[in-house]
């Protein structure tokens, strides 16, 4: 009887002292990582929980609870919200129809689309943008694919200039001689010049171009609603006007219209016939500074020492026995005041 309590004694010990009973090793477990259990929960469903408290706060208007873009908001916007659920993203630094980085979710949240319903979220924490940047991704399974890498960024060969002249004049012949840009943006050049352009670059003499040659042309998306592309010198920019937010959709595409992916058109560009490339990638950048240029020139309609600013009280016409009759001339200046 002693024996078997003894017995008893030394299993209940090896059970408790593990490894001394097979197989004991096997349940044991690395409680250094995070788990979920109880009150705690892992760093990343912390970050869901916020970015879903943000979005249900901030988001769910325009782009609907389940982000479809279908929010009470967005009947009335044009163009639409973006459909989450379809993971179509048009200013990405991935080559055209990939997924975006975070990166791209996180610059277009804190920006915003100039031109369109989508504001600037910057004064939001940045963690918090992060989180909305998480969350997004929960609407469809297409994440689970392994991330893509974003285009390469070339040296930019002007950057150190201080006089950016030549690359405004390089970004005008690479615009309109091989990059062709004016098939859906205006050509800011006569037809004559667009075919010097293009026989300096490697090609042939251009003729039979199409009709409104200096305005937008009309284009539909893959949705089949009409779209138009910018006229850099009037229209808004909804990516940003610095030459690194312009580079960037010009070398990347835009997804879902017919910007496609020029790094890689640029890359496989014609040469002479000592094998010099008559193009390069780096032509884009020569592109960037070029719209960036015809941004600068647009026109002040309303220059600043025009705008009169009265007082909630004096703006109810007749409260104070006045009439409202000041006219806001309209002036033509060179001078350059962005479009906020």
């Amino acid at each position: 009887m002693n024996s078997l309590k003894r017995w008893r004694t030394c299993f209940a010990a090896m059970l408790l002292l593990g490894g001394c009973v097979p197989g004991a090793q096997e349940t044991d477990v690395d409680s250094s990582k995070p788990t979920e259990f109880g009150y705690q929960t892992t760093p990343r469903t912390v970050r869901l929980l916020e970015g879903e408290a943000a979005y249900n706060f901030y988001c769910i208007g325009c782009h609907g609870e389940n982000g479809l873009g279908n929010g009470p908001a967005a009947r009335f916007l044009n163009p639409a919200p973006r459909n989450f659920q379809d993971a179509k993203f048009k200013f990405i630094s991935t080559r055209f129809a990939e997924l975006p980085t975070d990166q791209d979710l996180f610059r277009s949240i804190s920006n915003g689309l100039r031109g369109s319903s989508m504001p600037a979220w910057g004064h939001l924490p940045a963690q918090t943008r992060w989180a909305l940047v998480e969350y997004i991704k929960t609407f469809s399974d297409i994440w689970q694919r392994p991330p893509t890498p974003a285009i390469p960024f070339v040296t930019d060969p002007y950057v150190e200039a201080a006089d950016k002249s030549a690359a405004i004049r390089r970004g005008e012949v690479a615009y309109h001689g091989f990059f062709s840009c004016w098939n859906c943006h205006p050509a800011y050049v006569p037809a004559e010049r667009i075919s010097e352009y293009s026989v300096v670059l490697g090609g042939p003499p251009r003729s039979g171009l199409r009709d409104g040659l200096n305005q937008a042309a009309i284009k539909t998306d893959e949705e089949d609603k009409t779209i138009f592309a910018p006229d850099f010198k009037r229209d808004y920019i909804k990516a940003g006007t610095s030459v690194e937010d312009l580079y960037r959709p010009i070398a990347a595409g835009i997804t879902g219209t017919a910007m496609p992916t020029w790094i890689d058109a640029a890359a496989s560009g014609p040469e002479d016939e000592d094998g010099n490339k008559l193009v390069t990638q780096a032509d884009i950048w020569a592109i960037a500074y070029y719209v960036q240029d015809l941004i600068k020139k647009r026109k002040v309609m309303i220059p600043s020492d025009a705008v009169v600013v009265r007082s909630n009280r004096e703006m109810r016409f007749g409260e104070l026995g006045m009439e409202y009759t000041a006219e806001l001339p309209v002036v033509e200046s060179e001078e350059f005041i962005e479009d906020e």
